[in-house]
């Protein structure tokens, strides 16, 4: 896997972080969120490849890296 590939994603708290583990199965790691990066609860889950944003919900944001920064690709419409 390669890292331009990883996306991370973001969660207004540390259960919505939990379930969406347990939805997107062994393929996704919880981690703290990067600084460069805010966060509501700190933890943010770590994917590879694409994500279906059915699994999304209770996340924040979706970001993945660009450069030596990030770059949204898809935020919760309120």
């Amino acid at each position: 896997m390669e890292d331009r590939d990883q996306k991370v994603i973001t969660f207004h708290s540390q259960y919505e972080a939990f379930l969406f583990r347990r939805r997107y199965g062994c393929g996704c790691v919880l981690r703290p969120v990067p600084r460069a990066l805010s966060s509501s609860c700190g933890t943010a889950a770590f994917v590879y490849g694409d994500v279906d944003v059915n699994l999304l919900d209770g996340a924040e944001a979706v970001y993945e890296e660009e450069g030596s920064g990030w770059r949204m690709i898809w935020k919760e419409q309120n």
